[in-house]
């Protein structure tokens, strides 16, 4: 029930949920939302998979290419961050 609630709420669909719950890998193209980061981020072809959890085994986690779901998450919003703070400049002329 946990794994197919966490689906869910990062996007992913009912069935999709079934068939990575099942232990198939499941290829496609989505949008995945973080409440992390308060963001959407786009998979590009991206391999899923249901996994035991390294640190707790019993526990399920969800993969993507190989990287935990949380880590993937950070990675893809490094990769967006510089490119935000580029586009931000520090107003000038502005005394206190």
């Amino acid at each position: 029930m946990y794994m197919e609630k966490f689906c869910l709420e990062v996007d992913i669909n009912g069935w999709q949920a079934a068939t990575l719950i099942s232990g198939e890998p499941l290829f496609y193209e989505s949008e995945l939302h973080s409440e992390e980061h308060k963001r959407r981020f786009m998979t590009e072809r991206a391999g899923f998979q249901v996994m035991k959890a390294p640190k707790d085994k019993p526990k399920l986690a969800l993969a993507i290419n190989g990287h935990l779901i949380g880590q993937w998450f950070k990675e893809q919003f490094d990769k967006l961050f510089p490119s935000i703070r580029k586009t931000i400049t520090p107003p000038r002329g502005i005394k206190l």
